[in-house]
């Protein structure tokens, strides 16, 4: 019996040792969701994108420099700096195994001041992305950015410009193992963005948008005279905060996204992503004036 004890406690402790690891402090709690420090918000900030990488996160950070870079965290000790080269994009990334697929500058930007944007693949090893291609589905003239892959990694999403719309685009590997169009997920409405993709199931995605009930900006239309008549050239929206959206496949079809109100605040919500089927990381401003990454745990 004894022993048996000693088993138990040493099981207890270890269990302990890691929900703090991952959890480091309560800071929110509410009917349905308790939300902890983590190890990147206590000791940076800044901190934007995180993705489930082996046992850890990758996220993009901005903390102490002016710029965002890529970075590994174990959740437990200091960050390490993924290395890939400065002209990507350091946002939002997708990984499936070894493979990275992130954001860079096209060839084929419009110009010095318009710059069109590709997804990139690349094989990531020891914290070094090398062998980098542009995926084949990017269209000249057209941007693409914020991938995502769903768990089983036969599904992409991504955020494009195609045909002058900002939407939700849909990925499917082919029997070539190359990615192809699959369905359109979401068309926002014009002057709105879609950030932060994750694949929740294969029927489920969470994004996050600055939109808002399709409210005009009077005081931002643009228009022109036209004998004597106003013809309106432009007409914008009014924006919100950023607030974390779901939306899901039914019937083979996806539905109109609706806010997850459980994981939204009066601040920048910039996305979720799913460890467990009621655990994760929250990405969000509403702490402490900075942008950075939590873990949540839903009840």
């Amino acid at each position: 019996m004894k022993i048996r004890s000693i088993v138990i406690f040493g099981w207890v402790l270890l269990l302990l040792n890691f929900k703090l690891n991952a959890q480091q402090k309560l800071i929110s709690e509410t009917d349905s969701i308790a939300i902890f420090d983590t190890y990147i918000s206590l000791n940076s900030s800044e901190n934007i994108s995180p993705i489930i990488f082996n046992d850890g996160l990758i996220y993009a950070s901005a903390n102490k420099s002016n710029y965002y870079k890529l970075f590994f965290s174990d959740l437990k000790s200091k960050s390490k700096k993924i290395k890939i080269s400065s002209k990507y994009n350091s946002g939002l990334v997708a990984v499936y195994k070894d493979e990275i697929y992130f954001t860079g500058n096209s060839k084929y930007s419009v110009s010095e001041s318009i710059i069109n944007l590709v997804i990139y693949k690349g094989i990531i090893e020891n914290f070094k992305v090398k062998n980098v291609a542009p995926l084949s589905i990017c269209e000249e003239g057209s941007s693409y950015n914020n991938p995502a892959i769903s768990r089983g990694g036969k599904q992409m999403a991504v955020v494009t410009n195609e045909n002058g719309m900002v939407h939700l685009l849909e990925l499917t590997l082919d029997s070539e193992n190359k990615w192809k169009r699959s369905t359109i997920v979401f068309i926002a409405q014009a002057n709105f963005n879609i950030i932060n993709p994750t694949f929740y199931n294969e029927n489920t995605i969470y994004f996050s948008s600055n939109m808002i009930k399709g409210e005009i900006d009077i005081d931002s239309v643009n228009y022109t005279i036209k004998d004597g008549e106003p013809i309106i050239t432009d007409v914008f929206y009014k924006t919100d905060v950023y607030n974390i959206y779901k939306i899901v496949r039914e019937d083979g079809r996806w539905q109109l996204p609706i806010k997850a109100s459980i994981f939204n605040s009066e601040f920048d919500d910039f996305g979720v992503v799913f460890k467990t089927e009621k655990s994760g990381f929250i990405n969000t401003f509403r702490y402490d004036n900075t942008d950075n990454i939590y873990y949540f745990e839903l009840k």
